[in-house]
């Protein structure tokens, strides 16, 4: 997959390409079948599939206090993309210059300039330029002009277990993962939720009580709610089961947010390493013990679980591949 940086760095392998232009944050279900439909168009006349986004979120830049968490690290986000299928992503700074395009001006100027797009593929609710003025009809009423075409894709929905029919989005992944609903976080990306981040030195805490686990720094990264849960954990090139819990530390004093990853049967010194864990299910809230033993009992019931159920999973996807 090509990388591109900046508006400057576009050439003409380019050209006449399948574009889809947002923030793709989560690449969740609904970004995933905006990029399908972009193959589809694009495998009619070998054209590549290109997705734009833009570094930071605009929110970030327009009204700092409103910023979102995001959901993907740039570094995931564009491995989701080139999994969901785009042949090139194009980053672009999010700055006032930017900023202040007008729509007619960001589709003259940035993508029809330099792109020379033969579609462009969008989400009902896409809108740009400056105050968000633009959406799908701008860029039907510019089509003609720019020599390109448009297609406005359906939202992706779901029922969830309370019974509510939502349109998948960024905003609903993030209300699901705060509340710990990560299996219905996950219906709505495809896959489980990722803390992708740089293993730190904890308090040592884990170690003591014979289940040492990696911390993670994961800045600016949504954190599900706290709890214990089931998921597994990639670093220095394996991937294994994984305990993962997200808190203070209750039992122990704690007061600052913890998030750690017990690593089931592998050990190692990954200290700034990069490691991304995976969060498959919750096991159970956080809460304070009587004391460091009563913990480790848990502990180790809690690792009974995940080992039970990452198991069955593994079993699940054979049975799957094999058929």
């Amino acid at each position: 997959m090509r990388i591109y940086r900046g508006i400057a760095s576009i050439d003409d392998h380019l050209r006449g390409a399948v574009l889809t232009v947002g923030n793709f944050d989560g690449v969740h279900l609904g970004h995933q079948r905006i990029l399908r439909t972009a193959h589809a168009l694009a495998k009619v006349s070998s054209a590549s599939v290109v997705a734009m986004t833009f570094e930071p979120h605009p929110i970030a830049v327009l009204r700092p206090a409103d910023s979102p968490r995001r959901l993907t690290p740039w570094e995931e986000k564009l491995h989701q993309l080139e999994r969901a299928g785009a042949d090139a992503v194009i980053r672009l700074d999010t700055d006032w210059p930017l900023l202040s395009l007008s729509a007619e001006d960001f589709v003259r100027e940035v993508l029809v300039k330099r792109i020379h797009p033969s579609y462009i593929v969008e989400g009902p609710n896409f809108a740009f330029g400056r105050g968000r003025a633009g959406d799908s009809r701008t860029l039907e009423a510019l089509s003609a002009k720019g020599g390109y075409q448009v297609r406005v894709v359906e939202p992706y929905r779901l029922h969830l277990s309370d019974g509510r029919q939502v349109t998948v989005s960024s905003t609903t992944v993030r209300e699901l993962l705060t509340s710990g609903r990560v299996d219905e976080a996950a219906a709505c990306l495809g896959r489980p939720y990722a803390l992708v981040g740089t293993v730190i030195h904890g308090a040592g805490a884990g170690h003591t009580l014979g289940f040492p686990t990696i911390n993670l720094d994961v800045g600016e990264q949504l954190v599900p709610a706290h709890g214990v849960y089931a998921g597994t954990a990639e670093i220095a090139g394996l991937r294994a089961p994984a305990a993962i819990s997200i808190g203070t530390r209750p039992t122990l004093g704690g007061s600052k947010l913890a998030v750690e990853a017990f690593v089931l049967d592998e050990s190692g010194d990954w200290y700034a390493e990069r490691a991304r864990v995976e969060i498959v299910t919750h096991l159970r809230d956080q809460r304070k013990f009587d004391g460091p033993e009563a913990l480790a009992a848990q502990i180790a019931e809690d690792v009974g679980r995940v080992r039970s159920i990452m198991q069955g999973l593994d079993r699940s996807d054979a049975r799957q591949q094999t058929k």
